[in-house]
């Protein structure tokens, strides 16, 4: 009798304890922040920045150009208020998925960005807002993929 009442309140205990929520897109996995908040520049001047990209443990993202799975992609997004943007992305890890071999990318990892400012660009402040496309995989599945929008705060002098 001991054992049967001690199994059904370890049951009650079980089904009380609150449940795990599982992911249910990249972007849940993936947290993006520019490590930059605050961009400051006149006009004519070059800009340089970084977004830095925190993946979860057990899951990867592609490197940038994968031909064979979403790779990471950092563009602006209108009204952007810059010129000539360019990116350089992390170069990743050769890994092997699903039998095909791809860059990956873990951990946290920055992405480099650059751009000009117009000349015509107004003196004050401007928002300048980017969008990351990711699709978070572990070693058994994928994720849906996410855009992840990045903003941060420019004063043109």
């Amino acid at each position: 009798m001991k054992r049967m009442l001690a199994a059904v309140l370890g049951l009650a205990l079980f089904a009380a304890l609150p449940a795990v929520a599982a992911p249910k897109g990249s972007g849940d996995v993936v947290k993006v922040t520019p490590r930059q908040k605050l961009l400051s520049a006149a006009p004519g001047q070059r800009l340089t920045f970084q977004v830095a990209v925190d993946i979860a443990p057990h899951w990867h993202l592609y490197a940038h150009g994968d031909t064979s799975f979403i790779g990471i992609d950092l563009d602006p997004v209108d009204p952007f208020p810059l010129e000539e943007y360019e990116a350089t992305y992390p170069a990743g890890t050769p890994g092997e998925f699903f039998g095909e071999t791809v860059m990956t990318l873990a951990g946290r990892q920055v992405i480099n960005a650059e751009a000009i400012v117009p000349e015509k660009l107004r003196k004050g402040a401007h928002k300048v807002k980017l969008s990351l496309t990711v699709q978070a995989c572990d070693d058994k599945m994928c994720l849906a993929p996410a855009t992840v929008p990045v903003e941060m705060d420019l004063t043109v002098k």
